[in-house]
């Protein structure tokens, strides 16, 4: 099982609309295949005062690599190309791969 984790980073002039779409569109655009599951958000703590906008992390989980490639060639690149559009150089996101270690 993978972890597919991206850290959005928006704005302050648009993070409540940021957090909506995240919210009412994009996450469930990005599970309607169902390839990506069980997503999960967080506010990223941020101690340093001096940082302009807010960081939410973004969690799906997905069965391997394979079925991820294949998310993003049919959705994922749909999604970020819409956000892109949407919101232009106001979100910025990072994409990182975790796999579980069970315990």
């Amino acid at each position: 099982m993978i972890i597919y984790h991206t850290t959005f980073h928006l704005s302050d002039e648009i993070y409540l609309k940021g957090l909506d779409y995240l919210k009412s569109t994009y996450i469930p655009a990005a599970t309607q295949s169902e390839m990506l599951h069980s997503p999960k958000m967080q506010r990223v703590l941020n101690e340093e005062g001096d940082s302009d906008g807010v960081s939410l992390s973004v969690q799906f989980l997905v069965e391997n690599t394979v079925i991820l490639e294949e998310w993003m060639h049919k959705e994922g690149v749909k999604l970020q190309r819409e956000m892109s559009e949407k919101f232009r150089d106001q979100i910025a996101g990072f994409s990182t791969l975790l796999e579980i270690i069970e315990l």
